[in-house]
């Protein structure tokens, strides 16, 4: 399964940079950084609509190379112009293509809250996170157990780290509403990679009044976008669709308001 594979990555990958800098450095930098106070959530509901999340995403494991041309910094500027309401910064460098120092780079220069795309395996990827700007983090609960959904959750909510928390079936989702307040429901099944955007219509019963509801995957067109409208998503997170296209704005456009 290629999330085992990813996760097994990503845990070499956080030891690599523990060695670089120690958790207790990590500790000692976030101290004198100035930290502000996270804007992810109330950025997705600031609008009377379904809310924005634009992807920044070179590669993906099940797709490849999705954007030859990438750059980071000039996909940030063409999505601030676009209305959109967050940035989603893939940070996973090896089938992803990401880098966490993106996410510096984007809040260096732009006030849109962001949120760092990356498989949260170790409580140093949340301070890391922090650290470098971000305004949340992303929890998928396939790849966590009950007690590090807690701690996970508990250390964001200390530091000031609002948190997505993705879901892909029934059972996800009971675990997730216990501690999550944004709830996404993936509509890609990790397993087979098969795209099924009715996966949020079916699971979204579950999600009680109150939570900020997210979907993911499979989101490619305005008729898309209409039918999340039409459940009453709270937010969309769009990255492959705008990924794709020389016109950033056209595409984001086209998404939300049609041809």
């Amino acid at each position: 399964m290629i999330l085992d594979k990813i996760i097994a990555s990503t845990k070499i990958r956080v030891a690599k940079a523990k060695e670089n800098l120690s958790p207790s450095g990590l500790l000692k930098a976030l101290d004198k950084a100035e930290l502000k106070a996270p804007n992810f959530k109330n950025g997705l509901m600031s609008i009377d609509d379904v809310s924005i999340i634009a992807e920044i995403k070179k590669a993906s494991p099940s797709k490849g190379l999705i954007r030859g041309d990438f750059d980071h910094m000039k996909i940030a500027e063409e999505y601030d112009k676009c209305n959109i309401q967050a940035m989603s910064v893939l940070t996973e460098p090896e089938y992803f293509k990401g880098n966490i120092e993106f996410v510096k780079d984007i809040k260096s220069n732009f006030s849109i809250p962001v949120l760092r795309k990356d498989f949260t395996v170790d409580e140093y990827q949340i301070y890391e996170a922090k650290l470098y700007g971000a305004d949340a983090i992303l929890l998928i609960l396939a790849a966590l157990t009950d007690a590090e959904y807690k701690k996970f959750h508990a250390l964001a909510d200390s530091i000031g780290l609002d948190v997505l928390v993705e879901t892909h079936n029934e059972e996800e989702v009971k675990r997730a509403v216990e501690y999550g307040r944004i709830i996404g429901v993936n509509n890609r099944n990790l397993q087979t990679f098969d795209e099924d955007i009715t996966t949020c219509e079916r699971l979204l019963p579950l999600i009680p009044d109150g939570k900020v509801k997210v979907a993911e995957s499979a989101i490619r067109k305005h008729s898309d976008f209409e039918y999340l409208r039409g459940l009453k998503f709270d937010a969309a997170l769009i990255g492959e669709a705008f990924m794709r296209e020389k016109d950033i704005k056209k595409a984001v456009d086209n998404l939300r308001y049609g041809n």
